[in-house]
């Protein structure tokens, strides 16, 4: 169980980018002085969250529970916050790599899906959301039985991605292109997976997205035409 996360939590980094200027404590601490002026502040509480959520990939337990806390407070003001509530449901997966018994670990990974689930069913057109459940998901073990979800999240993603208007930057697109292309291999379809890898690849040949993408067509360079 805590190895699928922890390869998640590498992928969603790669997907962030933090502020190297300032440590995590003088963010949290400033955060956190906003949010004594203000305490109903939801984007405050969304900040803090993140940055919490964020912080817990570093295997920071009490971040992580920090990060429960303020997602929490937030959704009891707002309930409909899709972006908080997948967000949440990720903090649940984190509890589940820190809980030491391996039943525990599998009631909050369910429990962090129902939540990924009800973000997306808040907000299906939302891509930041099904993005966020995507890629964690993809890196379950098949016995959560994710796979479909996560095929279909990718999917319409990638239709996103070429729209005029999408919210979803450059280096969020070779992301989804990197994932949609290894699902598809796993459903035995090379040649989609590098028709979509060299698509997301074009993208920004020279962007630090495209090293993953680059790997995935050179291993496969029989099959290239």
């Amino acid at each position: 169980m805590k190895s699928w996360f922890a390869v998640f939590l590498l992928a969603l980094w790669s997907l962030v980018t933090a502020s190297a200027a300032e440590t995590f404590a003088d963010r949290l601490a400033a955060l956190q002085s906003r949010l004594q002026s203000d305490p109903t502040n939801t984007l405050i509480l969304f900040q803090l969250g993140d940055l919490c959520h964020d912080e817990g990939g570093n295997n920071d337990a009490k971040a992580v529970i920090l990060a429960d806390g303020y997602f929490k407070r937030l959704l009891a003001f707002d309930p409909n916050h899709a972006m908080a509530r997948v967000m949440y449901g990720s903090v649940l997966t984190m509890k589940a790599r820190d809980a030491l018994w391996p039943l525990t670990q599998l009631n909050f990974v369910k429990a962090g899906n129902r939540e990924m689930d009800a973000a997306v069913k808040l907000a299906p057109k939302d891509a930041q959301v099904r993005l966020a459940r995507a890629v964690n998901n993809f890196h379950m073990p098949d016995i959560m039985d994710r796979e479909e979800i996560v095929q279909e999240d990718l999917a319409w993603l990638w239709q996103q991605a070429h729209l005029a208007d999408t919210s979803l930057e450059v280096g969020q697109k070779q992301a989804i292109a990197f994932y949609y292309g290894q699902t598809l291999q796993r459903k035995n379809k090379p040649d989609e997976a590098l028709q979509i890898w060299r698509a997301g690849l074009a993208l920004a040949p020279k962007s630090q997205g495209a090293a993953r993408l680059k790997e995935q067509l050179n291993k496969h360079k029989g099959r290239l035409k």
